[in-house]
């Protein structure tokens, strides 16, 4: 098992540091002018992102070589997620169809929901939907059922997204009279990702990641999409997990 982090911020045109505010010993109508100009001012910065992530991978089974993903399709099986967070699955799947676009030599995926079109124009819905339960009961994908899976879709690899943790909090950086000037999102994401062998029923490769945005923001709207947080996850694990193998 292995390792590797990335720290990065991010803002239009230069590198900037968590903004702070003084308190000023002045007359109350000064004080109040000018921090009613600091908000107007405020209000028209680009919000500072400051992104850390990690990733922990398996190294590649020596039987698979990984130039076979850009040869053929890959089938994207429904992600799993816990039920409380299974309302987020739709837009993680995106994320990883963008992804997978993305990576250098792009990987061909048939995306999650094309899969389950195939399967249940097949007869296959009740038997895909036991193989995923199946998962969540051994940790595995049933060999057996799995061929059949990889034949209805003709595809020999399928990838399994999982959803491990989302969790975001709103935290109030500066505020006088009840007027909140500067408010921080933290948002922290952590997501699984493995390669399956759908005619020998191997587990190839896997990887978890985890990514923590911290957003310093003025409006709620201004925060960064959850699509592309995972998006950005998804492809470090794509691109130099799987890909590249680094160690």
């Amino acid at each position: 098992m292995r390792n590797t982090a990335i720290n990065g911020t991010s803002r239009e045109g230069q590198n900037a540091r968590w903004p702070a505010l003084t308190a000023l010993r002045m007359p109350g109508h000064v004080g109040g002018a000018l921090l009613a100009g600091a908000a107007i001012l405020l209000a028209g910065c680009t919000p500072l992102h400051l992104w850390e992530t990690h990733t922990t991978a398996t190294p590649r089974s020596p039987a698979f070589e990984v130039t076979a993903l850009a040869r053929a399709p890959v089938a994207t099986l429904g992600l799993l997620a816990p039920a409380a967070l299974q309302g987020f699955s739709a837009a993680l799947a995106h994320a990883l169809s963008s992804a997978l676009a993305e990576a250098s030599p792009s990987i061909r995926s048939l995306p999650s929901h094309e899969t389950g079109n195939v399967l249940n124009a097949q007869g296959l819905a009740a038997e895909y939907a036991e193989l995923l339960a199946g998962f969540g009961r051994s940790g595995l994908l049933e060999r057996q059922g799995l061929q059949r899976i990889g034949a209805a879709l003709g595809c020999r690899y399928v990838l399994l997204p999982g959803l491990a943790e989302f969790h975001h909090a709103l935290l109030d950086r500066f505020e006088i009279a009840g007027l909140k000037l500067v408010q921080s999102r933290v948002t922290t994401l952590r997501l699984w990702l493995q390669l399956w062998d759908t005619p020998t029923g191997q587990l190839l490769w896997e990887s978890a990641g985890e990514v923590t945005v911290a957003s310093e923001i003025l409006r709620r709207e201004r925060t960064v999409p959850l699509d592309e947080i995972a998006q950005k996850l998804w492809r470090h694990m794509l691109q130099e997990d799987l890909l590249e193998g680094k160690q």
